[in-house]
């Protein structure tokens, strides 16, 4: 027999399609947009997101930010902001048309005027406080996310987990309070099954201080501004404590399982209940949906793949290349087209290459999938949940400082061999940097990508000397790619023209159009409404 824990999960999936709910409502109008300004909206959104690569469940919360920011920096009114910012999410296709209860509108006003609130009663600005505007921002965009299409089969995973890890976990740490342990249980779940961003566990630990804030009183909302500052520097703290990574890399091997025990009720919503009480029939269908969750991410890896190429080209490799062949042509007086044609076609293939060889999970990854789910629906169990769960050991000053000397080498030999391969065919330092900046990103974005396969095995794979080698030597430039992309998306030159040059006159063009359009059919109306 299934657990009280599971039986629960199944009746919450079955009735977590926001969608349907939403149609369900007729007590208010619903909103709405042209469908014609929508395909045009659409289109644009196609190319702008192709410039700045962000994980595809991360999409609609950063177009919300950046709706937000944009529209905030033009001094919009406010009090069309709301329906405003709705009416672009749904143009840009983000949220269907027709779906969003009028209703929401106003929630999302309230949500706004709140942290607009706590950035004008906290005098944080743009100028004298790095950072804490747009991090106010960044939750302010998760909880209109939250509002608008609320996760509830987010919560519903992370609920059914917790049921399942907490009573097995023990965590020796006197330093905390069992409520903090339960929350940092919560967090790293919320990271591990969801893939919840920084913002969003920002957000978690914003209701955490403050267990009202969504429904926060003028009072609540002066206190919190009066300590935005303290309150920020408190929450970063709390998320990089040792516990939250070690949670997180012990729970994320259940990733792929609580998928597609989500997957599988949601393909069967009405013979749900009859497959996990047949645990044959359960053992059969889970291995059929976990078959077909394997085609299912091989097509979004394809998709991120060629994402990720487009991103690079676009963002980085135009704008590198326009520099590039310059500096041969004036400044160095000889342009080697050797060099230019690797860094101009180098970057693309092998992303391109490093996708080909993504493998998808083998019978054997399956059967243990089945097995493990098995024993968290019938027995509320889980297998070897204290291995992982070790607290890495303090290391002396000596051994600490030999590690980092020969993490130093590493980088110097990794770097050193293709600075010697490169110079012998004869690319000057421009196109060296060129050559190792691309490297190093290609990389980076290559492993983020094998990751995602990776994700879906939770049996361990055997790696043999070569790839162990080949795994150390790359581990520089995995770094130096992290670094880089991290950095210079925040200068994202593409970024700012189309935001703030292309972007805002384009979506007040929009906006016109679409009421244009509204008039005419007024006054067509009027016209059929004479007798």
């Amino acid at each position: 027999m299934i657990t009280e824990a599971a039986k629960k999960f199944i009746f919450s999936i079955q009735n977590s399609d926001i969608k349907t709910l939403y149609l369900k409502d007729d007590s208010l109008g619903k909103v709405q947009v042209d469908s014609l300004v929508s395909k045009l909206a659409f289109l644009y959104e196609k190319i702008r997101t192709a410039i700045e690569y962000k994980e595809e469940h991360l999409i609609r919360q950063s177009a919300i930010l950046r709706i937000l920011q944009r529209r905030l920096l033009i001094k919009v009114s406010m009090e069309n902001l709301g329906i405003s910012l709705v009416k672009e999410l749904i143009r840009a296709g983000y949220l269907e048309n027709g779906l969003i209860p009028a209703s929401k509108v106003e929630k999302v006003n309230r949500i706004i005027e709140k942290y607009l609130a706590v950035i004008n009663l906290g005098h944080v600005s743009l100028t004298n406080h790095k950072g804490l505007h747009k991090w106010l921002l960044e939750i302010a965009a998760c909880e209109i996310e939250e509002c608008l299409m609320p996760p509830v089969a987010n919560w519903t995973i992370v609920e059914f987990a917790h049921k399942v890890f907490y009573p097995k976990l023990d965590i020796q740490d006197d330093t905390l309070t069992e409520k903090q342990k339960n929350l940092y249980i919560y967090l790293a779940l919320y990271k591990a099954l969801v893939k919840s961003d920084e913002a969003m566990m920002s957000y978690h630990l914003l209701k955490y201080y403050y267990s009202n804030w969504n429904k926060a009183q003028p009072d609540e909302i002066i206190a919190v501004a009066k300590k935005i500052n303290n309150l920020k520097i408190a929450i970063e703290k709390f998320k990089k404590y040792y516990l939250y990574d070690r949670l997180y890399y012990l729970f994320k091997k259940y990733n792929f399982i609580f998928l597609n025990l989500k997957d599988l009720i949601l393909n069967n919503p009405v013979e749900a209940q009859a497959i996990f009480n047949n645990q044959d029939k359960f053992k059969k269908e889970l291995e059929k949906n976990c078959i077909n969750f394997y085609k299912k991410i091989r097509g979004k890896l394809t998709r991120g793949i060629i994402r990720v190429t487009v991103y690079i080209f676009l963002t980085k490799m135009v704008l590198v290349l326009l520099l590039e062949f310059p500096y041969e042509y004036y400044i160095v007086k000889n342009v080697t087209y050797l060099p230019f044609y690797i860094n101009a076609l180098f970057p693309p293939l092998l992303m391109l290459f490093l996708g080909i060889f993504i493998k998808t999970p083998s019978q054997k990854n399956t059967d243990q999938v089945v097995k493990l789910a098995e024993g968290i629906v019938y027995r509320n169990d889980v297998v070897d949940l204290k291995s992982g769960f070790d607290i890495i050991p303090n290391r002396s000053f000596f051994f600490s400082l030999i590690f980092n000397v020969l993490y130093v080498m590493l980088f110097i030999i990794s770097f050193g061999f293709f600075i010697y391969f490169l110079r012998m065919l004869h690319f000057n330092i421009f196109s060296l940097c060129i050559f190792l900046l691309f490297l190093s990103i290609v990389s980076f974005f290559g492993i983020k990508m094998r990751m995602k396969a990776r994700e879906l095995m939770v049996i361990g794979r055997k790696d043999n000397f070569l790839f162990l080698l080949l795994n150390l030597f790359s581990l520089p430039f995995l770094k130096v790619g992290q670094f880089v992309s991290e950095k210079i998306s925040k200068i994202n030159i593409f970024v700012f023209i189309f935001d703030f040059i292309i972007e805002a006159p384009f979506q007040v063009f929009l906006e016109v159009i679409e009421d244009w359009f509204a008039f005419l059919k007024q006054k067509k109306e009027e016209i059929y409404s004479q007798d």
